[in-house]
């Protein structure tokens, strides 16, 4: 019997990726991000639930040749994809683009990489969609 685990899929830029959705929260559509508390792949913080939430830039950190967003309002096509906290009850959320409905993949048919590709998984068939699974716990920590 395959084991089957519920993902999260999302674009950057014009590749596909997806996240398991058991630590995923939230997705929000709008705020505005704090630049000042940017730096590296941190596109700012913000401001939701009473909480503050470190919000990595996915783009910036998978080297997507497009725009790089740093503070300010979300915008259009952008999506924050917030975490359940960690130990320590700091929070963390990615800034992606287009968010989709949650698909479950076969895990016996993921196809791993013969070497390691930092924060990757391997890839995916994510509704019909060639998907990178990304490793949610090596870019926020555990």
């Amino acid at each position: 019997m395959s084991e089957h685990r519920r993902m999260l899929p999302f674009d950057l830029a014009d590749e596909r990726y997806c996240v398991a959705i058991d630590r995923v929260r939230n997705v929000l559509e709008r705020g505005a991000l704090d630049a000042d508390d940017a730096d590296g792949v941190v596109a700012g913080r913000l401001d939701a639930d009473g909480q503050t939430i470190r919000v990595v830039n996915l783009k910036r950190l998978f080297g997507a040749s497009v725009e790089i967003h740093r503070g300010g309002e979300i915008e259009p096509g952008e999506r924050v994809v917030v975490f359940d906290s960690r130990t320590g009850g700091e929070v963390d959320a990615w800034l992606v683009d287009e968010v989709y409905s949650a698909v479950r993949i076969d895990v016996a048919a993921v196809d791993r990489p013969s070497n390691t590709v930092p924060h990757v998984e391997g890839v995916v068939d994510a509704d019909g969609e060639r998907a990178l699974w990304v490793d949610a716990d090596s870019i926020n920590g555990s």
